[in-house]
């Protein structure tokens, strides 16, 4: 594959699909096309489907449909809830198709690893989105300059009001407990692969405390601690239980520090030889993340190599959250065993 325009089935039309997916994948019409929609709700489908002029004919209420007696396309993009999308995932995957899914892949590690196993990179990958925010982006160019030198300390704090609202068929499902919701899962998640990409070291250990609202909902408060291999901490916080705060994006390094202001901002470099405290940087014209992801992901697919986070980085970072459920469930420090499962220990 490499030339022509990309066509696209995009598998679940909730929120995330109308504010992230869709309006990326409009924006990017040069280079995609979307020929397919896939929701049980009629009007989601046609939502969806008329903000990215699908004809009528292209829009389906399952993938077995879509599969059926839908058109070609050359990559399926999957923005389902994490308890549905490891099933869809696999019968994407077996009628041979490429497949980009929205993380996590799965609620647990070891079934995102099962759900790649024998899968080639080319064929999988995870939208790991926060990397490609413009703030971020800036950050890890900085790092690799050695602006700040070695990190030291990262504070990647962000409390909200609530969760992002969805709007399928369950709107409420970050909110149910059981391994596929929580900010913890939702939220802290994308910390936790930037913790490990901006401090440049995997997680060693994690320390956790998790807090919910009762009457059955999953936490919606999760502060972590983690150890990473090469000495730095990183303090990670989220919410949904906020009224009123103000995200907390930092890192400290041996001769400096960074602050990032955002998706679409910037990042602030202060070192002990500024002219100001506070010297904001020069940056480039910036698009948005899902925007910046789909161009690469496009690029890759159209050269058939990788694309989005690969399955193990998925399936790394589900070890940390899982390691963090541990650590708060028994009060202790939880080192990382990426080999084989996180194991509990009273030492860090």
């Amino acid at each position: 594959m490499t030339s022509g325009i990309l066509r696209i089935g995009l598998v679940g039309c909730g929120a995330i699909a109308e504010l992230g997916h869709a309006t990326a994948l409009r924006s990017l019409s040069q280079d995609c096309a979307v020929v397919a929609v896939v929701d049980p709700m009629a009007k989601r489908r046609d939502l969806l489907g008329s903000l990215l002029s699908v004809p009528v004919s292209g829009r389906f209420r399952d993938v077995s449909e879509l599969l059926s007696r839908g058109p070609e396309i050359d990559l399926a993009v999957v923005a389902l809830p994490p308890a549905h999308t490891v099933s869809v995932v696999t019968q994407l995957l077996q009628a041979g198709l490429r497949v980009l899914s929205e993380k996590p892949l799965a609620g647990e590690a070891a079934a995102a690893r099962a759900v790649g196993r024998g899968v080639p990179e080319s064929r999988l990958g995870v939208i790991h989105n926060y990397r490609y925010r413009s703030d971020i982006l800036r950050a890890k160019a900085l790092l690799a300059q050695g602006m700040i030198g070695a990190p030291r300390f990262l504070r990647l704090e962000r409390p909200d009001t609530d969760h992002f609202p969805g709007r399928g068929i369950d709107p409420e499902w970050r909110r149910k407990t059981g391994p596929n919701a929580g900010c913890l899962l939702d939220n802290a998640y994308h910390w936790v692969y930037l913790a490990e990409e901006l401090a440049n070291a995997p997680t060693r250990a994690v320390t956790a405390r998790l807090s919910a609202p009762g009457n059955g909902m999953a936490n919606d408060l999760a502060l972590l601690t983690l150890d990473h291999s090469n000495g730095a901490l990183t303090s990670i916080q989220s919410a949904w239980c906020a009224v009123a705060s103000s995200p907390v994006l930092e890192v400290h390094g041996d001769t400096g520090s960074l602050r990032m202001t955002g998706d679409c901002g910037t990042c602030i470099v202060t070192t002990p030889t500024s002219d100001t405290d506070n010297s904001e940087t020069d940056t480039e014209p910036s698009e948005p993340a899902y925007t910046a992801m789909y161009r690469d992901v496009l690029v890759s697919v159209r050269a058939s190599r990788p694309f989005g986070a690969s399955v193990g980085e998925c399936a790394d970072v589900l070890s940390v959250i899982e390691a963090a459920v541990l650590s708060a469930a028994q009060g202790r420090t939880v080192v990382i065993d990426r080999c084989n499962a996180s194991r509990a220990t009273g030492d860090s």
